[in-house]
């Protein structure tokens, strides 16, 4: 199984580069409703709103996901103690290598989306992953080494390809070129108006899950 998931994870990745081993400017390679174009300058006040609500989402993501890990072993002395105690932990590769890089992943498209440039998606997707390993798993266990490193690095090389693919797919113009094009990048189901004006902050708790919308006008 383990050797069947790894296959997996490498050929998908390498399939997402390999489509784009000639250049397909010239034949429509593009997504005019997905146009992360990259910016020398993000204003801080949106740096600050951005991190906070993926910060939000991971919180609720991991309420949710962990539910029963934290009934039974998270605690407010691990959330305290254990950021000052990070170990190599003793995950599988294949748990580590696939997990992580597509959490990885996200974070790196969700900043893109929101018109950060290249480095600067994969520096905010390694902050998170820093806040995330270091503010909110260590209710439940001791940051781990390898997550720091694997998960905005082998997501940001995911995220390129995954957004690459995307944009190309979405580029055919097809039911099926828009559906694999969705769910190499779900961020494209977020029309450019909602980048621009629309925030969403999801809502957890034992009666609701939903998200909380804000609109600029």
């Amino acid at each position: 199984m383990r050797s069947f998931v790894l296959a997996l994870f490498f050929s998908l990745l390498l399939s997402c580069f390999n489509v784009f081993a000639n250049d397909h400017s010239k034949d429509g390679g593009t997504f005019p409703d997905y146009n992360p174009e990259g910016r020398i300058i993000v204003p801080v006040k949106e740096k600050i709103f951005n991190f906070g609500a993926m910060y939000a989402f991971q919180w609720a993501f991991y309420f949710y996901s962990q539910e029963d890990t934290l009934r039974k072993e998270g605690s407010v002395k691990n959330w305290y103690t254990n950021p000052l105690r990070p170990r190599f932990d003793k995950d599988s590769f294949d748990y580590n290598i696939f997990k992580h890089s597509l959490i990885g992943n996200y974070y790196y498209l969700f900043y893109r989306s929101r018109h950060y440039s290249e480095k600067d998606a994969f520096f905010w997707s390694f902050m998170s992953s820093l806040a995330f390993e270091f503010t909110i798993e260590t209710a439940t266990e001791k940051p781990s080494y390898q997550d720091i490193y694997q998960t905005p690095v082998f997501g940001t090389v995911v995220g390129i390809g995954s957004e690459k693919a995307s944009n190309y797919f979405h580029s055919l113009n097809t039911w099926y070129g828009h559906t694999l094009g969705y769910l190499l990048n779900p961020m494209t189901l977020i029309p450019q108006f909602a980048r621009e004006k629309m925030a969403a902050v999801p809502i957890l708790n034992r009666e609701t899950i939903g998200a909380f919308v804000m609109v600029r006008f």
